[in-house]
C-alpha cells in the first residue's frame, strides 16, 4: 500500500480540505521507518521533478541526517543534481540545531555546503512559530507566490520533540496543514521513543499513518535466548506495513502489505491475503456473534416457513390468520382449499369482519369522529 500512499501525497489537497498528512511509525524492534521515508522521499520527489504532482516544490526538514546525506542520495536514486536544485530545498536543522557552534565558532566556521541557495541554515528548532514561517518562506521561494503548492517532510519529528513540546509542535503541523500552499505533509517518529499521547495525537492529526511491525510478535520473558535470536534473524530484513486511510466521508480503511529490505533499499510486496482478517477485527466488540457458524447456516436452512409448500402433493392449504387450521377445516367462512387443477383461475374472497357490516358499504368508517 506504499503505492497508494504515494498516489495520495501525489494528489495533494483539495480547494478548501487541509493537506494530506502522514505518519510513518516504527519502533526498535523493525527500525526501518527511515528506510519507508526515503522510500515515500524519492516517489514524491520523482513526480514533483516530472510535473506530475500537485506541488512544484518541496522542502526538507533534515534532523536525522545532514544536508549532503540527501543530496547523496537524490543523486544515486538517479536525480540530477543541478536539477534538483529547482524544485528541493532543505532546511538544515542537523548541522547547528541550538546554534551552539554559531555562537563558539562564528559565521565563518559553517560548511560551504550550508551556503548553497538549496540549503538554508537553521539555529533554533525549539521555536516552532521561526520554524513554521522558515518553511513557508522557503518553499514560496521554491513556487513563488499564489495558488502554487510545495509539498513538506520532516524526516524525524522524534528529534524535533527533544527541543519542543507536544502542543507546539501540534500548532505547528496544523498550521502547515491549513497553509493554502501546503501539498501534503508527512513525517517520520519512533513510537516508543514517546508516551502513547504523543503517537495519539500525531496519529489524530494524520489522515493517513503507516506502522511498520513484525511479522511476528514475541512476548518478553517468555522465550528462550535461542528462539530470541530466530525471532531476530527471521524478523531482521522482513516485516509488514499496516496503513490506515481515513477517507474524506469519515470512513476509515485499514490495509497491509509485506516488505523486505535489499541492498538497494526497502521493496513493498503484493498485498497479502491478511486484509480479510484485519477488516474482521475492525468489527465492534460486542457481548453475541455478528455471524453465523456453519453448523447455524446448515440450521436455517432447515427451518420451514410459514405457508411454505414443500411439494408433497397435497392441497395447499391457505390460513386467514384468525382461525386454527383444524377449525377452518369445517367452516364455511375460511378460503378454501386451492388445489393445482383449479389453481389457474383467479379468485378474490373477501370476509367481512362481523355480521353486522353491510355487504356493499362505502361510508367512511371514520365519520362519528369529531376531527
Amino acid at each position: 500500500m506504499a503505492e497508494s500512499i504515494s498516489r495520495v501525497l501525489r494528489d495533494g489537497a483539495l480547494e478548501g480540505e487541509h493537506a494530506p498528512a502522514l505518519t510513518i511509525k516504527d519502533t526498535l524492534p523493525i527500525a526501518f521507518g527511515f528506510d519507508a521515508f526515503i522510500y515515500i522521499l524519492s516517489h514524491l520527489g520523482s513526480n514533483i521533478s516530472a510535473g506530475k504532482s500537485q506541488a512544484r516544490g518541496l522542502v526538507l526538514v533534515a534532523l536525522n541526517r545532514s544536508p549532503l546525506f540527501y543530496f547523496d542520495l537524490l543523486k544515486r536514486r538517479g536525480f540530477d543534481p543541478s536539477a534538483s536544485d529547482r524544485w528541493i530545498r532543505i532546511l538544515d536543522c542537523y548541522t547547528d540545531p541550538l546554534g551552539w557552534k554559531d555562537r563558539l565558532l562564528g559565521f565563518g566556521s559553517r560548511s560551504k555546503l550550508s551556503l548553497k541557495a538549496s540549503v538554508t541554515y537553521f539555529m533554533d528548532v525549539g521555536d516552532m512559530d521561526k520554524l513554521f514561517c522558515s518553511i513557508i518562506d522557503i518553499g514560496r521561494g521554491v513556487v513563488g507566490q499564489g495558488k502554487v503548492r510545495f509539498s513538506v517532510a520532516i524526516d524525524s519529528v522524534s528529534a524535533l520533540l527533544r527541543h519542543a513540546s507536544l502542543p507546539s509542535l501540534s500548532v505547528l503541523i496544523n498550521n502547515l496543514r491549513s497553509h493554502d500552499q501546503v501539498s501534503c505533509i508527512f513525517w517520520l517518529l519512533h513510537s516508543d521513543l514517546h508516551d502513547l499521547r504523543v503517537s495519539a495525537s500525531l496519529e489524530y492529526m494524520s489522515s493517513m499513518v503507516a506502522t511498520l511491525e513484525p511479522l511476528t510478535q514475541i512476548a518478553d520473558g517468555q522465550k528462550s535466548n535461542s528462539e530470541s535470536l530466530i525471532w531476530l534473524e527471521q524478523n531482521s530484513r522482513r516485516g509488514k506495513l499496516t496503513v490506515r486511510l481515513k477517507r474524506r466521508n469519515g470512513r476509515v480503511k485499514v490495509l497491509c502489505e509485506d516488505f523486505h529490505m535489499e541492498q538497494a533499499g526497502i521493496k513493498f510486496l503484493t498485498v497479502s491475503s491478511r486484509n480479510s482478517m484485519i477488516s474482521q477485527n475492525l468489527l465492534p466488540k460486542v457481548q453475541f456473534n455478528l455471524q453465523l457458524s456453519e453448523q447455524e447456516r446448515v440450521d436455517r436452512a432447515k427451518v420451514v416457513l410459514p405457508f411454505e409448500h414443500q411439494g408433497n402433493g397435497k392441497a395447499i392449504q391457505i390460513y386467514d390468520g384468525r382461525r386454527s387450521l383444524s377449525e377452518g377445516q369445517q367452516d364455511p367462512h375460511l378460503v378454501r382449499p386451492v388445489t393445482n387443477t383449479d389453481s389457474v383461475k383467479g379468485e378474490i374472497h373477501y370476509l367481512r369482519d362481523s355480521d353486522d357490516e353491510l355487504p356493499d358499504s362505502d361510508e367512511d368508517p371514520d365519520d362519528d369522529l369529531d376531527i
